[in-house]
């Protein structure tokens, strides 16, 4: 016999989420009669009251902030549960779900994805470019398995998450060797010469214009852009210099369609990598070895 009915657990866990019965009801599709007779249920099979009521408001008791905390652990091992079996579509083979983030080097995201791809394990991969804000909540969600970022996911989120340090890399000034031959004297000859910038939400941002300036270099910007391939694709085209990680410029085609300006001279800027995952008692088993692999991808490319 189940001790407990979790038919009634979970409308007490989406009534406390939702900090009333009438907002419950509208998530549930319930009748507020129909609602509030399963949490009475509630309470008596536990012998305890769940919620004190006062001016029509539902406060949690101490019982029944205990009983949210097992019904949290319990509702969220379900989603992880539907995960797994949404993840073995195969025998013995496992499907992945990756997110990007928005604005991150595609060459980092094609690189993730030729380490996901010689994995003989792998059944399918599903990828997702979105926000920060919506990759941190399809990792909570269980709708992504990893997640592809250029920034760590901080704040309360790192109850949940974790974030995986994979390197960091060098960003430098590159053009086509037409355009970069002309910078004899760096970095006095750079403001004479056209630019192509990131614009926000880069996260390289506001370092690359802090480094120009202390520079007293004043660009002469034609565009500036937030997608690191549109950026390399205008400067393969001649159109303007614009900053790059190392990593990019090596994956780059065709190759020495870029030219580094001044390789010996360092901007002191750096992109970082991070693979972010969520805390699971059973994780997808793919993105333990995905971390490892991705990490000496980038390495063998003399990065830090």
């Amino acid at each position: 016999m189940i001790p407990i009915n979790y038919h009634h657990l979970y409308y007490f866990y989406t009534i406390a989420r939702a900090g009333s019965i009438t907002k419950a009801c509208a998530e549930l599709l319930l009748a507020q009669s129909t609602l509030s007779a399963q949490l009475k249920q509630l309470e008596k099979a536990l012998g305890r009251r769940l919620f004190d009521r006062k001016n029509q408001r539902l406060t949690l008791t101490e019982e029944g902030r205990l009983v949210l905390d097992y019904a949290e652990s319990i509702f969220e091992m379900g989603k992880e549960l539907q995960d797994a079996m949404r993840d073995r579509p195969r025998a013995g083979r496992v499907a992945i779900q990756v997110g990007i983030l928005n604005a991150t080097p595609r060459a980092f995201g094609h690189a993730l994805l030729e380490c996901l791809l010689r994995d003989p394990s792998l059944a399918n991969v599903t990828t997702n470019e979105e926000d920060l804000a919506s990759l941190a909540n399809g990792l909570k969600q269980h709708r992504l398995d990893v997640a592809l970022s250029d920034i760590p996911i901080g704040g309360q989120d790192q109850e949940e998450l974790v974030n995986h340090f994979i390197c960091r890399i060098p960003v430098v000034l590159a053009a086509a060797p037409a355009l970069a031959a002309r910078c004899k004297k760096f970095p006095a000859d750079l403001s004479a010469l056209p630019f192509i910038l990131p614009s926000m939400p880069s996260q390289i941002f506001r370092q690359v214009q802090d480094a120009l300036a202390a520079r007293f270099i004043t660009p002469r910007v034609l565009a500036e852009v937030q997608d690191v391939e549109l950026a390399r694709r205008l400067a393969l085209a001649g159109h303007g210099i614009t900053p790059l990680n190392e990593y990019t410029i090596a994956a780059s085609l065709p190759a020495g369609g870029l030219k580094v300006i001044n390789p010996s001279r360092s901007l002191g800027i750096y992109e970082s990598v991070y693979l972010v995952t969520r805390k699971r008692k059973w994780p997808n088993p793919l993105t333990d070895r995905l971390i490892v692999k991705f990490r000496a991808l980038l390495k063998k490319h003399h990065l830090r």
